[in-house]
């Protein structure tokens, strides 16, 4: 088994990902808020590129049990029901319903990957979980981090270096330079995540936007154990 990582969409190439299996990352804050809210009872989760393809699938689809949901520069996108705060996205808000959902780097991420054999959804949250499916799958494994603005993000490359070195010590995955740089870089925040974030971009910009505790609780490790998969366009719990 092998692992790549790829560290933005703008890298994503139909060879890196075809016939693989793909772990899409937007630990701030899309891969969270779809952990969670199918942690809480949502039961599908409908990824849109754009904010004009969200807004025609809910007309499609309008009734009480779909909700709008997502952001772009971090805001609430007008006339959508919730944002991208995973404290939005509750077990009273949420359970029985279906969410489209568009954000600014996430959902591009997770469409742009659906040539691969299997695409899940990892974050913090639920890594080890993913990361002991990959392994149990042995087959080689594709990371994509969504970034901001088609660039590296620290969060998303601490994510994928936490489930690069469970692939690695577990599973004995042959990892890619790159693969093997960012578990060398988790490992040397592994006891203290948020430390890291004070050389973070996206986390110190979600801070001044008033979101501190968004941060925090999408740094949380191991929280879910869910392994949430894109199939047909929907993410749903496998």
């Amino acid at each position: 088994m092998r692992v790549d990582i790829v560290g933005s969409p703008a890298e994503l190439q139909p060879k890196i990902i075809k016939g693989k299996n793909v772990a899409v990352i937007d630990v701030l804050r899309a891969t969270t808020v779809i952990v969670t809210a199918l942690q809480n009872g949502a039961i599908a989760i409908i990824p849109k590129e754009h904010v004009e393809d969200a807004r025609q699938c809910y007309t499609t689809i309008m009734n009480t049990g779909v909700l709008l949901g997502g952001e772009r520069n971090a805001v609430k996108i007008e006339g959508f029901h919730l944002a991208n705060s995973p404290f939005e996205y509750t077990k009273e808000v949420v359970d029985g319903k279906t969410i489209i959902l568009t954000t600014s780097n996430g959902t591009r991420a997770l469409t742009g990957s659906v040539e691969a054999k299997n695409v899940t959804i990892a974050s913090f949250l639920n890594a080890t979980a993913i990361g002991n499916w990959l392994g149990n799958e042995g087959e080689d494994v594709t990371i994509v981090c969504a970034g901001s603005a088609e660039s590296y993000t620290l969060e998303d490359a601490l994510c994928a270096g936490m489930i690069a070195s469970i692939l690695s010590e577990r599973f004995a995955a042959s990892l890619s330079d790159y693969a093997f740089t960012l578990m060398h870089l988790y490992k040397g925040f592994e006891g203290n995540l948020m430390s890291a974030l004070e050389n973070c971009h996206h986390a110190q910009l979600l801070i001044k936007k008033g979101f501190i505790a968004d941060v925090s609780y999408c740094m949380q490790k191991d929280i879910s154990g869910i392994i949430p998969k894109l199939s047909e366009g929907i993410i749903a719990i496998s």
